[in-house]
């Protein structure tokens, strides 16, 4: 293990980091759960205004939902940049947080 490898090790195990870590893994389920909820609510495309997206983690989570084919990114109105629609399969994902307890 290198120098750097050592202070990662060393980082890692501090209890703020691993909050950084927790909150990188929930972030993006709780801003599925955002767009779903207001989706199922008006059926349309949740306009990007809608959305509590906050510094560096809001905008990485959103493009993690993108990538991972949870959420579709459409061009938006006069009033946003941008609209979001959840998938097929970021629905089923929401649905099973919901049954699952994690939105509470």
């Amino acid at each position: 293990m290198g120098a750097l490898d050592d202070f990662f090790a060393l980082l890692e195990a501090t209890e703020v980091m691993q909050q950084v870590i927790r909150s990188l893994k929930e972030e993006p389920a709780y801003l599925l759960g955002d767009i779903c909820r207001e989706y199922g609510r008006t059926g349309r495309p949740v306009s990007d205004h809608h959305l509590n997206l906050v510094g560096y983690l809001g905008e990485a989570s959103l493009k993690a939902l993108i990538s991972a084919e949870l959420v579709h990114q459409q061009t938006g109105n006069r009033l946003a940049l941008y609209c979001y629609e959840p998938t097929d399969k970021g629905m089923e994902q929401y649905e099973g947080f919901k049954a699952g307890g994690f939105y509470q």
